[in-house]
């Protein structure tokens, strides 16, 4: 009976109405006892009704296995995982107590327990689950390792940067008067190509805050969970064809915090996008973001949203200063967009030097775009090409981490760099960020 409820479940799990009645009826369905396939079935049923947002039918089956399996794992460490996506760590906390009294060396629920307690302060507790773990003849030890020594340094880092502050160093910038609304930008950057100078708006997200570098002594104080966050982002960028935590690639990669600090406007993770991260506890998230929140900027230097190419898309400011040019320079993974674009605005020449596409889009990118390899083979030939006076061209840059670089190269040569990141996935109807998958030029 549970297998054709989960094969009910599996074929309704893009129809939120259809999956709800499935959940209902697994609920009105007697279970005496359940087996440990029937059980995980239901658990299953569960999890896919959690992740579509039904919230009170994922915890009513959740809840439902716990009672006949009093005992259960699975059960409750989904129901754990419910509270903790919606931010609900006390909860969350709770459930995951639950389990250790029944089970005080499970190693999942002791590392997740770990994270939860650190957010919420209780750190001589959250160690304690991390030692609980058992590591003694397990041929995966060395993995598990090093699960804990990220953990460790992820406690750590939420106690020296908990959310109110990371929170109020976000919200600081937002009211700066040196941050800027689209309007001003778009005023700022039509200045700069009128008078010919050198000029770069850089956007900054969880990427390049992965290699923000702030000092040895930060370095060594999170060095596991640096090294994990730029594994992770870096994996995104070059699927894993490049080692992020080595020299040459490493000590390229530190440049960013410079090129954040002297770029005439950068665009900052937002109050919204650093609440989320807390809220999930993201490992990743925090500490990329926050250290990008930690950069020292000049005085003088503008900020604006990261969402900001969206903003310029959104109102069309974009597209008003590429007509304003009579010829372009583009840095992007598509071979077709420098002729869309001539087509479509009309430029006599569009200056088009090819990037390799994120590696671990490639599924959503064609052959040509992710063809080659961005590092170490393109970057310094596209940094030489750049290396020239620009006389206040207008360059659109899309290409990742290393295209910041680009951006203040451009600038530095006294071209108008714009960082558009994924906007230029939109335009040739890449779906590589949800929401931009088709873009109108113009």
């Amino acid at each position: 009976m549970t297998f054709q409820f989960w094969r009910d479940a599996e074929a309704a799990r893009h129809d939120r109405a259809a999956l709800a009645e499935v959940a209902r009826r697994v609920l009105y369905t007697n279970f005496a006892s359940a087996d440990e396939i029937a059980a995980a079935r239901v658990v299953q049923i569960g999890i896919l009704a959690r992740d579509a947002g039904l919230r009170a039918e994922a915890l009513a089956l959740f809840d439902r296995m716990a009672t006949i399996a009093p005992s259960d794992i699975a059960s409750r460490y989904e129901k754990a995982v419910l509270f903790l996506h919606e931010g609900s760590h006390i909860e969350c906390a709770q459930v995951l107590r639950q389990i250790l009294a029944h089970h005080p060396h499970e190693d999942r629920t002791n590392l997740m327990a770990a994270r939860v307690l650190h957010a919420l302060g209780a750190h001589g507790e959250a160690s304690a689950c991390l030692d609980r773990i058992p590591l003694q003849g397990r041929p995966d030890r060395a993995e598990w390792e090093r699960q804990i020594r990220i953990v460790h340094d992820f406690g750590r880092y939420v106690a020296a940067f908990p959310r109110i502050q990371a929170l109020g160093m976000a919200e600081r910038i937002e009211r700066s008067p040196t941050h800027i609304s689209v309007g001003t930008l778009a005023e700022r950057i039509t200045a700069a190509l009128e008078s010919r100078s050198g000029f770069s708006l850089v956007r900054a997200g969880d990427g390049e805050g992965a290699f923000a570098f702030l000092g040895n002594e930060d370095e060594a104080e999170y060095a596991h969970l640096y090294v994990q966050n730029r594994l992770d982002r870096a994996r995104v960028w070059f699927a894993d064809t490049v080692d992020p935590t080595q020299h040459p690639f490493l000590g390229e990669a530190f440049r960013i915090t410079d090129v954040i600090r002297d770029a005439d406007v950068a665009g900052m993770p937002y109050p919204n996008w650093i609440r989320h991260e807390y809220t999930i506890l993201s490992v990743t998230g925090i500490s990329s973001l926050t250290n990008l929140l930690r950069i020292e900027r000049r005085p003088d230097a503008a900020t604006c949203t990261q969402m900001i190419h969206v903003e310029l898309h959104n109102t069309k400011l974009l597209y008003k200063i590429m007509q304003s040019q009579k010829e372009i320079g583009l840095i992007s993974c598509h071979p077709g967009l420098p002729e869309r674009l001539k087509s479509v605005l009309g430029y006599k020449a569009v200056d088009y030097h090819h990037v390799p596409g994120e590696k671990g889009h490639s599924h959503l990118l064609s052959e040509e775009a992710v063809a080659g390899s961005h590092w170490p083979e393109r970057y310094p030939q596209i940094m030489d090409a750049l290396s020239r006076p620009l006389d206040g061209r207008l360059y659109i840059v899309a290409a990742g981490l290393l295209g910041k670089f680009y951006c203040d190269r451009i600038k530095k040569s006294g071209g108008v760099a714009l960082d558009v990141g994924s906007i230029a996935d939109g335009w040739m109807g890449s779906r590589t960020r949800p929401g931009l998958e088709q873009l109108s030029i113009g």
